[in-house]
């Protein structure tokens, strides 16, 4: 009667309130209810068609606490743009610190050696090595060279899980900024952005940051940057002694900490609102997983399976990204997911199976 009751496509495979009345019209037995739940529940052509109402999985975790400028660097491209100067491309590096950026044009994306190459005249320059760079999974990024470069700097590579860009959400609100700088900017022709970028990079590095209550420059450098040709008015005996300059900068760096601790505390209050506490998960549970960013080979994504496994948990890497054992012939899929992306399996499988 389940099986007729669910399984039929008379029945249509619905949930377990409607399975439990279309039951009831037919007959009855102790404990109906609860076995109806149980058999829906494990239902292995549900977990595979349908997305779990309500909030995305995964509370808003801190992907990184800095203490000091240029600490943590997060990157990503902006493009592919109209041509301007023979560009097509943005590269966005952000500080996760002090939240000063830098806009540099491109005319592709670079290679890893080339993108190497870009740092060290663009950012080790001026601001040293770091000791994490956070990216999205971009070749360039993900390449072996990319990876010894980073090691010879000293600095640890953090890639975003699979089809989870809000892990770099830093960077990509930069680069939002950016675009509405250029949007209000450039001509109707669009091929002067790249003429503008130096512009955008003083508003943006000049203008207090919401995060940290300071503008950029100010945590980096211990003073304000003028956009326009007007020189401050400086009054006697405000002039910093070569020893209180230092002191000044730090304490200022140890408020900004506070800041933005401070900050991210509000940040995960108001995003988690909008989410839910994700399934306890642990190695060699199994999971269903998301079909929203996989490429299946359905004649329409609309009538495809929106979960397909289930795969076992192979790592948890924290409370919020789990590695998965995916099989070959899913290509060069990531196998590192974000908990919104997946889904506990409750079938009735063998635990040695999978």
């Amino acid at each position: 009667m389940l099986r007729k009751c669910h399984d039929n496509k008379g029945a249509g495979h619905l949930g377990p309130t409607r399975t439990i009345k279309l039951l009831a019209k037919q007959c009855w037995w102790p404990g109906m209810r609860k076995d109806a739940r149980g058999y829906v529940t494990q239902c292995e052509l549900c977990a595979e068609g349908k997305t779990p109402p309500g909030k995305p999985q995964g509370l808003l975790q801190k992907v990184v606490e800095p203490m000091r400028p240029w600490e943590c660097v997060a990157m990503d491209f902006v493009g592919e743009l109209p041509p301007s100067r023979g560009h097509r491309y943005i590269w966005t590096i952000l500080d996760l610190f002090s939240k000063q950026a830098h806009f540099v044009a491109l005319p592709k994306l670079p290679s890893a050696e080339k993108l190497a190459d870009l740092y060290v005249k663009h950012v080790y320059r001026l601001h040293g090595c770091p000791d994490k760079i956070i990216s999205d999974r971009g070749v360039q990024f993900t390449a072996k060279f990319w990876g010894k470069f980073l090691q010879l700097l000293g600095a640890e590579r953090n890639l975003s899980s699979a089809f989870h860009p809000a892990t770099n959400g830093g960077v990509e609100r930069t680069q939002q900024t950016l675009c509405q700088f250029l949007r209000m900017y450039t001509n109707y022709r669009q091929d002067d952005w790249a003429d503008l970028l130096p512009f955008a990079e003083m508003a943006f590095n000049g203008a207090v940051h919401s995060a940290t209550g300071r503008a950029p420059f100010e945590i980096v450098y211990g003073q304000e940057v003028a956009p326009f040709p007007r020189l401050p008015e400086w009054k006697e005996g405000e002039g910093q002694t070569d020893k209180e300059w230092p002191a000044k900068i730090k304490q200022g760096w140890q408020n900004v900490v506070e800041a933005l601790r401070e900050t991210q505390k509000k940040y995960k209050l108001f995003a988690d609102r909008r989410r839910r506490e994700g399934d306890k998960l642990g190695e060699g549970d199994l999971v269903w997983l998301s079909t929203k960013n996989l490429k299946l080979g359905f004649p329409s994504k609309k009538l495809a399976p929106r979960y397909i496994g289930p795969f076992r948990v192979a790592k948890r890497i924290n409370e919020v990204t789990y590695e998965l054992r995916l099989p070959k012939d899913l290509g060069k899929v990531h196998p590192v997911f974000h908990c919104s992306l997946l889904k506990k399996y409750k079938g009735t499988l063998d635990s040695g199976e999978q």
